[in-house]
């Protein structure tokens, strides 16, 4: 059609298609603005309504934004930066040093007092006592060898890395993360693509019964731009083989190189915007992982140094009841004596029969306690499995509280995560201002064949077509993207809430943790030196049993004999729980302040969480 054709001459028909880019464009680049206003109006009106209706008044609801600044570099780095602590000692070591199993604390008396090996007929007497628990008191620690799988600290959580349930689904999220980045990063390669269809046609008698079979084949390639848009190369063959009637037999080929550009929606960083979410949520899965590692190695050793602890609890339980039980013979043969009465006699039996019931408690916990760190270890329940205590050598970390929100602030994962997704945020509102805009669309197209006469193969350059232009869709309708771009802009705050909320937390949970070790320190010497204060009480309660002396004609002896005994347990089972919470709050302080290295090159404990190196060395087949 000639221009004239319209009413317009070419100069008018020009500044008509500048007016309609200009005004396209400047509608674009005023739509965030006006955008905002628009939802934030209509979201209030239906509020307002639906608010009076529901409520019998308007309580206010706002989402307060501000348009942030342009994302930064940052925001569009595929792997954001992520601080790693620097090497430091390790915190647990493994002395080498294998602990007995016995009561801590001093050395009890092994053998009788006084007169204690003659028998009384009594219903308190000791023999007739030992023969009625014998059975009952046959569990207990593991004798040392006995067991068919023996388990340290370190040997646990190499155990756990390898079979763990809760392991092995952790990795899995980080490979299936991983195949999504695979997927994003194929759709941005030349992708080939080749179909092939067979067609028959017929007809009756208006087209003379011809009939005839056709073969298309169609093989090309195509290849989505960095920056939006798409370019395709293909080439097509199509065969026509009379069947019947009249038609000649035919075939032609064909190439063709189309392509389409966005010049505004959908142009520039927009369009990586799959890729580049693809490969930073894979680095947020990999934080993540290491951090579940974390966790995991400070869960294991918590339920092992408290398996410890009612470990040695249950032979401090032990020795008390062999205390106890000398105790009684002691007190039957002061009665037998005349020197005690038989009160005595029967507060001590009771107090061994109490020691007897702590000890089948004590049991049935332990057991209870040894199935549930089987089931986190990934260990069948019915292992025979031994723990075995290992002294270790502490490093117990001193800093400041100021300094341990420092390093939980510069190096919990977590928290990265969080800072980086606030840059997410930003490029989020980014992307969705960009949706706004009107669609601008470059395109282009080539084809070149043979004809009709030629053979299949013959190229001929008067076959060429070609073309190229402009498509040009206003913004009218932008309701959909509206919502979007408000969206994100909530988003955005709520991720810098998000972030704000877990840095005053996560520095609570540092200086918690600091104030955790030296409460354990603190507590661990008060036990000790309760330890220390029982027995000599015990020791002088013994002598004065053993002595006989009385107050009043009465003894007096037995019930502090008793006392000191209990109070000795006690101080050693605190004692016990003590030292295990000292060591589970030195691995809690690194944890909460994200210094808690797990690499190979950080130790005993890293090494015992290299599953792979673990797989090489031990050969343990694992199920990939």
């Amino acid at each position: 059609m000639r221009a004239g054709a319209t009413g317009l001459s070419p100069v008018k028909s020009n500044k008509a298609i500048g007016i309609i880019l200009g005004a396209a464009v400047g509608v674009g680049g005023c739509a965030p603005s006006v955008y905002h206003d628009w939802a934030d109006s209509q979201v209030q009106d239906i509020l307002k309504d639906r608010k009076k209706q529901t409520l019998g008044y308007e309580p206010e609801v706002k989402a307060k934004t501000t348009v942030p600044d342009e994302p930064s570099r940052a925001a569009y780095e595929k792997i954001p930066t992520t601080p790693i602590p620097p090497l430091a000692v390790s915190p647990l070591e493994p002395s080498r040093v294998t602990i007995p199993y016995g009561e801590l604390g001093p050395e009890l008396p092994k053998e009788g007092v006084g007169n204690a090996a003659h028998e009384m007929p009594n219903p308190y007497d000791q023999t007739a006592m030992r023969g009625r628990t014998f059975d009952r008191l046959q569990l207990g620690p593991p004798t040392p060898g006995g067991m068919g799988t023996q388990l340290d600290l370190f040997r646990s959580i190499e155990y756990a890395v390898q079979h763990s349930r809760s392991y092995e689904s952790t990795m899995e999220d980080v490979y299936l993360q991983t195949l999504d980045v695979t997927l994003q990063r194929h759709l941005f390669e030349p992708t080939p693509f080749v179909t092939q269809a067979f067609n028959y046609t017929g007809g009756q008698r208006d087209v003379a019964f011809r009939s005839a079979l056709t073969a298309v084949t169609t093989a090309g390639v195509k290849q989505k731009l960095p920056y939006g848009g798409e370019i395709q190369a293909q080439a097509l063959t199509t065969t026509v083989q009379t069947i019947d009637g009249h038609l000649a037999d035919g075939q032609s080929a064909g190439v063709a190189l189309t392509g389409s550009i966005p010049l505004l929606r959908g142009a520039g960083m927009v369009n990586l915007e799959s890729l580049i979410s693809s490969e930073r949520q894979l680095v947020y899965e990999i934080r993540t992982f290491e951090t579940f590692r974390r966790d995991f190695a400070v869960q294991i050793a918590t339920q092992y140094f408290n398996l410890i602890s009612q470990q040695q609890a249950l032979a401090n339980t032990r020795s008390n009841y062999a205390g106890l039980a000398r105790l009684t013979l002691q007190t039957q043969a002061n009665y037998q004596a005349g020197r005690q009465n038989f009160l005595d006699v029967q507060r001590s039996a009771q107090a061994q029969l109490q020691s007897e019931s702590t000890i089948i408690s004590s049991e049935d916990s332990f057991q209870s306690a040894l199935d549930q760190f089987k089931i986190a270890l990934g260990m069948p329940i019915d292992t025979e499995l031994e723990i075995v205590p290992v002294e270790l050598d502490l490093n117990v970390p001193v800093a400041e509280s100021t300094r341990a929100i420092e390093l939980a602030t510069q190096y919990r994962l977590d928290l990265q995560t969080l800072r980086d997704q606030i840059e997410d945020a930003r490029r989020g509102v980014s992307i969705a201002k960009n949706g706004l805009l009107p669609d601008v669309n470059l395109t282009g197209s080539y084809n070149a064949g043979n004809r009709p006469i030629d053979p299949l193969f013959g190229y001929d350059a008067r076959s060429q077509v070609y073309a190229a232009g402009v498509s040009i869709e206003l913004p009218v309708d932008r309701l959909a993207e509206r919502n979007v771009y408000r969206t994100s802009l909530i988003t955005l705050q709520r991720a810098q809430r998000n972030y704000e909320q877990q840095r005053d937390t996560i520095a609570v949970a540092a200086r918690d943790a600091l104030r955790g070790i030296a409460s354990a320190q603190t507590n661990l010497e008060i036990q000790r030196m309760g330890i220390e204060m029982a027995q000599k009480r015990l020791d002088n309660a013994r002598e004065v049993l053993q002595a006989g002396i009385t107050i009043n004609g009465v003894g007096s002896s037995t019930l502090d004999a008793v006392d000191a005994q209990q109070d000795l347990l006690t101080a050693q089972d605190s004692y016990a729980q003590a030292r295990a919470s000292l060591q589970i709050s030195v691995l809690n302080y690194l944890r909460e302040t994200g210094t808690l290295r797990v690499d190979p090159s950080a130790g005993a404990l890293g090494k015992a969480l290299d599953r792979g190196a673990l797989k090489l060395e031990n050969k343990v087949p694992i199920e990939q």
